[in-house]
């Protein structure tokens, strides 16, 4: 189950950190599973500054809240990342000014996620040049993406799959590997839309 020893979890878009406290309101681990988990398997990403600072409070108010241990301990899960950068390139480029975040990007990447849970972002990028929200590449997550929905799809126009929720279970598939659980809250236009029947 999701309190067992060695079941690392990660919201891969953590936004506030409503997920990871909910989980841990849940009422489906024990005091002990919920200590452990906090200190050393769950796992947050969140890009955006001011929603990773709330993201740390709640979650850490929450687990006070649940274990009521005699000093406030602080949430070392989160990661103040770009999750789809994670594995675009090796080098940390914040590393010097946050050499903390950077070692726990680094221990992040080499634990063994078996869970990945969230509500990924949604974007397909700008509609024109004056929306000033042009698509961020992510040449390797992208190429995967080719390689697998895009050529076992039957759609002349692809875009629709490199929009932000498809790469996030792209991104989710490669990083559970062969074993693990995916739960995102999508749209569900790639149940049954043509441009996703690759995906499907």
């Amino acid at each position: 189950s999701l309190g067992n020893d060695g079941v690392h979890i990660l919201d891969p878009f953590s936004g506030t950190g409503t997920f990871i406290s909910r989980l841990l309101q849940s009422g489906i681990m024990s005091k002990d599973q919920i200590r452990r988990k906090f200190k050393s398997e769950i796992h947050a990403n969140e890009v955006v500054l001011l929603a990773y600072y709330i993201a740390c409070i709640n979650i850490e108010a929450v687990y006070d809240d649940l274990v009521k241990e005699n000093q406030y301990q602080s949430f070392d899960g989160m990661v103040l990342t770009d999750t789809f950068q994670l594995y675009e390139q090796d080098r940390d480029m914040i590393a010097n000014l946050l050499p903390d975040n950077s070692q726990r990007r680094t221990k992040q990447k080499n634990r063994d996620i078996t869970v990945v849970i969230g509500n990924p972002p949604y974007s397909v990028g700008q509609k024109s040049e004056n929306d000033n929200a042009a698509n961020i590449q992510y040449k390797n997550l992208d190429n995967s993406i080719a390689k697998t929905y895009g050529a076992a799809s039957n759609a002349v126009r692809q875009v629709g799959l490199f929009d932000s929720y498809i790469r996030a279970f792209r991104w989710a598939s490669e990083r559970i590997g062969n074993n693990g659980v995916v739960g995102f809250i999508t749209n569900g236009a790639w149940i049954d839309r043509g441009f996703a029947d690759g995906m499907r």
